[in-house]
């Protein structure tokens, strides 16, 4: 899908060099170490633009500004900011992918649950450490076009199967009880989000909203309290019960 403010035609493009492409020695690799660096900046400046702006309001002239490149430039990489957009999301979901290890029965291994823990840890820093993607996917739902809302909804959908597979997991390791994987997943990650919703406004510029969301400022506690809350509910420990 191409953009509505394409140019009808690139030609203050930055054309590329046809012969580094094609060179014996070392030029081949510094065009394409060129090319990745400058798709990496717009995908950087897009980043930005889209959290200052929000994604409805985003346009690609905003991007390409933020970038300081050609209009061509940015048509060389990119057909749309959809196109850029749905190559940040991919990425995010990567990022989470990455956070998220199978626990490990091996001798030697920490307890599963220090393991659950930890997961849990990671993927709530990675959600802060790109708190303005993250804003994006979880805060301005309604103001994406049809195609970026697939996209997102797709997100969710990877976000639901990782969910699902932790829980049959823990089943398996006695430390989810049998339930609807399914159903339990669906409100598990509604309740995720709402959850990180709050704990990047704890991390905003407003400092009001800061102040009232200050449980949610430390992202280890939020982490703990998440995975708490998942595994017992507001059921206390056995030893606390009277």
């Amino acid at each position: 899908m191409r953009d509505a403010d394409a140019p009808e035609d690139d030609r203050d493009a930055e054309v590329p060099d046809v012969g580094d492409d094609l060179a014996p020695d070392g030029r081949a690799i510094r065009a394409e170490r060129r090319r990745t660096e400058r798709r990496e900046a717009i995908l950087i400046a897009a980043r930005r633009v889209f959290r200052d702006k929000g994604y409805h309001q985003a346009s690609v002239h905003d991007i390409i500004d933020d970038a300081r490149i050609a209009r061509g430039t940015f048509y060389l990489y990119f057909a749309s900011k959809q196109e850029v957009f749905s190559q940040l999301v991919d990425e995010f979901l990567r990022l989470i992918r990455t956070q998220v290890r199978r626990i490990s029965l091996e001798p030697g291994a920490d307890a599963p649950l220090d393991q659950l823990r930890a997961n849990f840890r990671r993927v709530v820093a990675t959600v802060i450490e790109h708190d303005d993607l993250a804003t994006i996917i979880l805060r301005d739902p309604i103001s994406f076009d049809e195609e970026s809302r697939a996209r997102v909804n797709h997100f969710f959908e990877q976000v639901l199967n990782m969910i699902e597979d932790a829980l049959r997991v823990g089943q398996g390791l006695r430390l989810v009880r049998q339930c609807d994987v399914h159903m339990v997943a669906v409100t598990a990650l509604g309740g995720l989000r709402l959850a990180l919703v709050h704990m990047l406004m704890a991390h905003g510029d407003d400092p009001a909203i800061r102040a009232r969301e200050r449980a949610f400022g430390q992202a280890e506690g939020v982490a703990d309290e998440l995975m708490a809350f998942f595994l017992r509910g507001m059921t206390p420990p056995p030893s606390s019960v009277s």
